[in-house]
């Protein structure tokens, strides 16, 4: 796994800069590069959201406490609706809207059944009264690449495709004829690595208000 310093210098080297030690206080063209390398990440995960690019995790309930938080480096909305389980029998969680409760009794305690999202956290209902493991599984939120010592979250066989299309937008920048054919090998590298990723189908969402009832 190349280091974001790594992968910068090697945007460099195709473009014909000047390779640098350090990220610290980055002058034209690095700064740009860095900038560019963000945006073609954050394409790329957006893009390529594959089974790969998931994490498990889990939270211990608290009695009287229906609301918590997820994983760190978890986004709300990256959260995989149909993993979330009460792990010791197995029953998985349906999702509903932040209304279920006022149709079915906002004083409700117990083991959970459904729950939804409000406020970046996740809301059991109803509200547990003992400790229950909640398991879940959620696709990774990456930091931003800022410092030359980062990783990226994705595979190492994909950051080919992320220098390529890094190198494209700087390319551009620079002024540099042929830009176009890097980009277009990016665009290639990208239907590469959709066609070999096996996708995390769209999770169906569960609920009243999609026609799902609960029993």
């Amino acid at each position: 796994m190349a280091t974001v310093l790594e992968l910068i210098n090697e945007v460099l080297r195709r473009t014909g800069q000047s390779e640098v030690e350090t990220l610290s206080n980055a002058e034209t063209p690095v700064i740009q590069a860095l900038d560019f390398l963000n945006d073609t990440y954050a394409e790329m995960l957006q893009t390529l959201s594959a089974n790969r690019l998931e994490r498990s995790a889990s939270f211990n309930t608290v009695n009287g406490t229906a609301s918590y938080s997820l994983a760190s480096n978890a986004d709300l909305n990256g959260l995989l609706a149909d993993s979330v389980q009460e792990t010791a029998s197995q029953t998985l969680l349906t999702e509903v809207d932040s209304t279920w409760p006022l149709t079915h009794g906002t004083a409700a305690t117990g083991r959970p059944v459904v729950f939804y999202r409000s406020n970046n956290q996740v809301v059991l209902y109803p509200t547990p009264n003992a400790v229950y493991t909640i398991g879940y599984r959620y696709l990774v939120k990456p930091s931003k690449l800022t410092t030359g010592n980062q990783t990226t979250e994705i595979p190492a066989e994909w950051e080919r495709v992320l220098v390529r299309g890094t190198q494209a937008q700087l390319e551009k920048f620079l002024g540099e004829n042929g830009y176009e054919t890097t980009l277009l090998l990016f665009r290639e590298g990208i239907q590469l690595l959709r066609s070999r990723a096996r996708l995390k189908p769209i999770s169906r969402m569960r609920g009243p208000y999609q026609g799902y009832h609960h029993p």
